[in-house]
C-alpha cells in the first residue's frame, strides 16, 4: 500500500479549515501542519484536525510533500511561489493570484521546478458541470447566471474575481477555444469594487457567452445554459438538475410537437473532495490536473479583460455613467486578440 502524502493548509480560514477537513479524511494523505499568521486559528484547525499548527508558512519546507494555499488572493504568489520553488506540489485557491503578470510567473516556475500547480477553479469537480459538459458537443451560445446574498468574506476581491471567475472557467472548458473580444458593464453597490457585472464575449466565430454575476442578490442561483444545434441545455448547479430540450422532428410543420423535454437529477458530490483527490493522485501519478496554472492563466486574462471593460463603462449605483467612463456609441467593446 502507498504511504500517504503528507500535506500541509496554509490559510486557516472559512476554506482552509475544509481543506485540512478533507485531507484528514482522505486515506491517501497525512495531515502535517496547518498554517496561520493568527496562532488561535492555526492551533485551532490543527488541533480538531490532529496536525501541528505553525505561524509562518516557511515553517512547512522540508516536512510536506503537498499543500493547500488557501491565503488572501493578494498573498498566494508570495506563498505558493515560495513552496513551489522548495519542492512542494500546491493546490491554490482561485483565483490563481490577483494579477495576470503574477499569474503567468507562477505557472512558469511550477513548470520550470516540475512541481503540481493545480488552481481551485472547484466548479469543475461539480458533479452537475460534469454532467453537462458530457451533453455539451458543439456550443454556439452560452448564458451563464450567477447571483448570489452578500457575505461578509466576498469583499477581498470585486465580482469577477469573486464569482464570475468561476464560470469564465467553465465556459473555458466548455468551448475550449480562447476569447477574442470582451465587452463588460458593472456597478459597486455595497463594496467600493465592482459588485454586479455582465459580461458578453466572442469565442472567433465559434460561440458567444454571456455571464452575469452578482453577491448582493436575497437568493442563491447559479445556471448555465448551452445552445447548440438541434439541443438547448440548462445545468442548475443550484438544484443539481439537467434540463434538455432537443429538436426530434420538423419545428416548421409540427411546431412545439417537435421539441422533447426531459431532465434527471445529478447526483450530490462533495467538490471539494473531489479537487482535494485529485490533487493527491496528480502527485503521485504525474497526471495533468484539470485546471493546470496554464488555464488558470487564461481565466485570469479574461477577468482582467472584464475588470477592464467595467472600467471602461462602469455604472454607479444611481444609474448614471461615471463621468470619467463615458465612450462614443459606435466605439468597439475591450477586444483581446486570441
Amino acid at each position: 500500500m502507498t504511504e500517504p502524502i503528507p500535506v500541509a493548509v496554509v490559510g486557516a480560514g472559512y476554506f482552509g479549515r475544509l481543506h485540512a477537513k478533507h485531507y484528514a479524511a482522505n486515506p491517501a494523505a497525512k495531515l502535517v501542519a496547518v498554517v496561520d499568521i493568527d496562532p488561535a486559528k492555526a492551533r485551532a484547525v490543527a488541533e480538531e484536525f490532529g496536525a501541528e499548527a505553525f505561524c509562518d508558512y516557511r515553517s512547512v519546507i522540508g516536512r510536506v510533500i503537498g499543500a493547500s494555499v488557501a491565503v488572501p488572493t493578494a498573498l498566494h504568489f508570495e506563498v505558493a511561489s515560495a513552496l513551489i520553488d522548495n519542492g512542494i506540489h500546491v493546490l491554490v485557491e482561485k483565483p490563481i493570484t490577483d494579477r495576470l503578470e503574477t499569474a503567468l510567473a507562477l505557472a512558469s516556475l511550477a513548470e520550470e521546478r516540475r512541481r503540481v500547480l493545480q488552481v481551485g477553479h472547484i466548479e469543475r469537480f461539480s458533479s452537475t458541470y460534469r454532467a453537462l459538459a458530457r451533453e455539451v458537443t458543439r456550443p454556439l451560445y452560452i448564458e451563464s447566471y450567477r447571483v448570489s446574498p452578500w457575505k461578509q468574506r466576498s469583499g477581498e476581491v470585486d465580482v469577477v474575481l469573486d464569482l464570475m471567475i468561476h464560470d469564465i472557467d467553465l465556459i473555458q472548458g466548455l468551448v475550449g477555444l480562447p476569447a477574442t473580444m470582451v465587452h463588460a458593464v458593472g456597478m459597486p453597490v455595497i463594496n467600493a469594487t465592482t459588485d454586479l457585472a455582465n459580461a458578453r464575449i466572442v469565442f472567433g466565430s465559434a460561440c458567444v457567452a454571456t455571464i452575469t454575476a452578482s453577491r448582493i442578490s436575497h437568493k442563491t442561483e447559479r445556471r448555465i445554459r448551452v445552445f447548440q444545434p438541434n439541443r438547448y441545455i440548462i445545468g442548475d448547479f443550484a438544484n443539481h438538475r439537467i434540463e434538455r430540450y432537443s429538436v426530434c422532428g420538423n419545428p416548421a410543420r409540427i411546431g412545439l410537437a417537435a421539441i422533447k423535454f426531459d431532465s434527471v437529477e445529478v447526483p450530490k458530490e462533495d467538490s471539494l473532495a473531489n479537487e482535494i483527490a485529485e490533487f493527491l493522485e496528480c502527485i503521485s501519478t504525474g497526471r495533468r490536473p484539470t485546471v493546470t496554472g496554464r488555464e488558470a492563466c487564461e481565466a485570469m486574462r479574461l477577468a482582467e479583460l472584464i475588470s477592464d471593460s467595467i472600467d471602461g463603462h462602469r455604472l454607479m449605483a444611481n444609474g448614471a455613467l461615471r463621468n470619467d467612463a463615458q465612450w462614443d456609441e459606435g466605439s468597439a467593446p475591450y477586444g483581446a486578440s486570441a
